[in-house]
């Protein structure tokens, strides 16, 4: 077996550990001569539930690292398939200088161990007709670990809900992290 370069000195064929544990030699993640795969999520056309009036996105980064994200929401009524404006929100404090309701997907760093939230805007009133929307998300890309069929776990955990003007989460707008479906194209 070909050791590492790493500066741990391990064999990096033998330390990975999988389901969802982490190596014990850091270049294993890191390298950038490994493939990298995408990590472009959607959750699919959601009806919006008539009560919807704000679309929350939650991304927790879970990692020691800060972690850029790509976070769209877009309304597929009458196919017009416009995104909606967004404003966020790091560890509960606004950030309106940086997009403050800007109708354009929102590029983000997440610092380690923080949680953004984001709010999207529906425009168009609820019709009858396809109230449809979708929110896509791009995380960092993660390395493919050769000879592994499973993809390691991404270092960001995203959620969504449609919520009221309440505040209450609206039955059918919530989409879990695992419910988020991995696709190749955006």
């Amino acid at each position: 077996m070909m050791k590492s370069s790493c500066d741990c000195n391990c064999d990096c064929t033998k330390n990975v550990i999988r389901l969802n544990k982490i190596s014990s030699c850091p270049i294993c993640f890191s390298s950038p001569a490994q493939p990298l795969v995408p990590n472009n999520f959607t959750t699919g056309g959601i009806w919006r539930n008539p009560a919807t009036e704000t679309i929350v996105v939650t991304l927790l980064n879970k990692s020691d690292t800060d972690q850029t994200v790509t976070v769209s929401v877009i309304d597929w009524q009458n196919c017009d398939q416009a995104e909606m404006p967004k404003d966020a929100f790091l560890c509960g404090e606004p950030l309106p200088s940086i997009f403050n309701g800007t109708p354009t997907p929102l590029i983000f760093t997440i610092p380690a161990k923080k949680l953004l939230v984001v709010h999207a805007t529906p425009q168009n009133d609820w019709l009858p007709n396809d109230p449809i929307y979708e929110v896509r998300v791009i995380l960092p890309s993660i390395p493919i670990i050769p000879g592994d069929p499973i993809v390691p776990p991404t270092p960001l955990i995203v959620n969504t809900w449609g919520i009221n003007n309440t505040g209450v989460p609206q039955e059918g707008n919530t989409v879990l992290h695992h419910q988020f479906q991995r696709t190749i194209f955006f």
